[in-house]
Formats: structure tokens, C-alpha cells, sequence
């Protein structure tokens, strides 16, 4: 079951982006001026924002305003009778790449104060499509304690045409889409229920469409 309630995160940090800027330093069009004094330098700008589901829109590489990915945002778990309230479950969630570019799904922070919750994992489930590679399990708490996030990424999304390298993959050779769910323990769980509230921060990056380069 998913929620309704979206995030849309376009464009994360919002800017102006510049046709014909498709790489820092590129040469592509470079013109030398051999023996003469001047030269001329054609600046095409576009004001507002572009496309960023097309992959052949000219954004530069990296950057966020390739974002474009929609995750459940109103998440939430509960313990269970038949473990007398010892054990964590949750529907099932969804996080979606519109983007033209993959992204990296990082980990970043969880905040909240656990009283009753002793282990709180979120839990990657398999993909209609295969993922780029496998996510693992992280514990959000451990030990009764909010564990630290890792820092490398979650998980990887190819593109909304199912491709990370925008080159030699085909479309659909990998997901675009996941969803996740929680897990974990409790201890000394009261007689009335109670509530705990966390929020979890993801922090996203765009892959370059060469598949492997995360970010600038």
C-alpha cells in the first residue's frame, strides 16, 4: 500500500541552467585564432527551468538540477499482536526516478529520540526490474541508539528510461523504481499505544551519463 502524500524533489537546488555547457572544460566547440586579435564567444542562455526527464537536454553534467525523484514521505510502522508488540512492520513504500540522469539515494540522518524502539531497519524490497546493484538493510536504530548512516549510496536508480549509461545500456536493463519498508524490535512496550516520530533525511545526487560518475 502506498501513500499519497508526495515529495517531489526537482531540482534541488534551484539555478539557471546554460545551453551548450554539457561538460566543465569541454573543447567540443573550441575554435582557435591563429594570428588574429579578437574572437568571438557565442553565449546561449536559457532562463527557467529545463526539462529534466529528457535525457538529451543540454544540463550539465552532475548537476542537481538533473533531480527529479518521487519518494512516500508519510511513512510509518507499528508493532504487531502476534509478537505481543515486541516486533516492528510497515507497508511498503515508494521512491521513483523521473530524471534523465540515475541518482544516487543516500542515507543521510535520522533524527527522533527512541524510548520504546530498540532496532529500527529500513529495508530495500526487489524490484520489478533489477536494480544496479543490490541495497542492504541499514539500521536507522541500533541498540536502542540512532545508528550512524553510511556514506556511501543506498541505492542507485537508472533513469526514467531504465538506463545509467546513457551510451552502451539498453532501456530497461535496470529499475527506476524501489520501494522499502521498516522492520525492527521493541522493548517494555506500553499497555496504551504510544506514539515515537523520527524524520529521516535523504540526501539524492545525479549519476553522469557515462553510469559511474556520482555528482560533479
Amino acid at each position: 500500500m502506498k501513500l499519497n502524500k508526495k515529495l517531489v524533489a526537482a531540482a534541488m537546488v534551484l539555478g539557471t541552467g546554460f545551453a551548450g555547457v554539457s561538460a566543465a572544460g569541454s573543447t567540443a566547440n573550441a575554435e582557435t585564432f591563429d594570428g588574429i586579435n579578437t574572437g568571438d564567444i557565442e553565449i546561449n542562455g536559457t532562463i527557467g527551468k529545463m526539462d529534466n526527464t529528457d535525457p538529451e537536454t543540454d544540463l550539465p553534467e552532475g548537476s542537481d538540477d538533473w533531480i527529479n525523484i518521487t519518494v512516500d514521505t508519510a511513512t510509518a510502522f507499528h508493532t504487531t499482536i502476534a509478537s505481543d508488540h515486541t516486533e516492528i512492520e510497515s507497508a511498503d513504500y515508494s521512491i521513483q526516478n523521473n530524471s534523465g540522469r540515475g541518482v544516487a539515494v543516500y542515507l543521510s540522518s535520522l533524527t527522533g529520540t527512541p524510548n520504546y524502539v530498540t532496532q529500527l531497519t529500513v529495508n530495500p524490497a526487489a524490484a520489478s526490474t533489477a536494480l544496479v546493484s543490490t541495497p542492504a538493510a541499514v539500521n536507522l536504530i541500533d541498540g536502542g541508539a540512532v545508528a550512524s548512516m553510511p556514506a556511501t549510496p543506498w541505492l542507485t536508480l537508472a533513469n526514467n528510461e531504465g538506463r545509467l549509461n546513457l551510451v552502451s545500456d539498453a532501456a530497461d536493463t535496470y529499475g527506476s523504481e524501489a520501494t522499502f519498508h521498516y522492520t525492527g524490535t521493541v522493548e517494555n512496550a506500553p499497555a496504551v499505544a504510544e506514539s515515537e516520530n523520527y524524520t529521516l533525511t535523504l540526501k539524492f545526487a545525479s549519476v553522469q551519463a557515462d553510469g559511474t560518475t556520482i555528482g560533479r
